[in-house]
């Protein structure tokens, strides 16, 4: 199992037990789960990574591994986050003001 498919797993886990306890078989699900994410994450930072200019090399590589870092973001969000349930908002003490606007 790939990091990807470690990661996923690791936050259903903890964020969606529920779902989690319901695949069969968790290692292989992940495991192919992760090779699906790396593949987006390849394929998206490539539509990402800007055509090679005059910027010295540097500075081109900063803009590669910053589309591979956005790509990741992007696959997470939507291939692992956007499946879990809301989290319930945290509210700080004091902090909610009431309905008829008055604290």
């Amino acid at each position: 199992m790939n990091e990807h498919g470690r990661h996923a797993m690791e936050t259903m886990k903890k964020h969606d037990p529920e779902a989690f306890a319901q695949i069969a078989d968790p290692e292989t699900h992940f495991s192919m789960l992760g090779e699906e994410i790396q593949q987006a994450i390849w394929d998206l930072s490539e539509e990402l990574t800007p055509t090679r200019g005059s910027e010295p090399p540097l500075e081109y590589i900063g803009l590669v591994n910053m589309a591979k870092l956005r790509a990741r973001e992007m696959v997470y969000q939507e291939m692992i986050y956007a499946g879990l349930p809301p989290e319930p908002e945290d509210m700080e003490p004091g902090s909610a003001t009431r309905e008829d606007g008055q604290d």
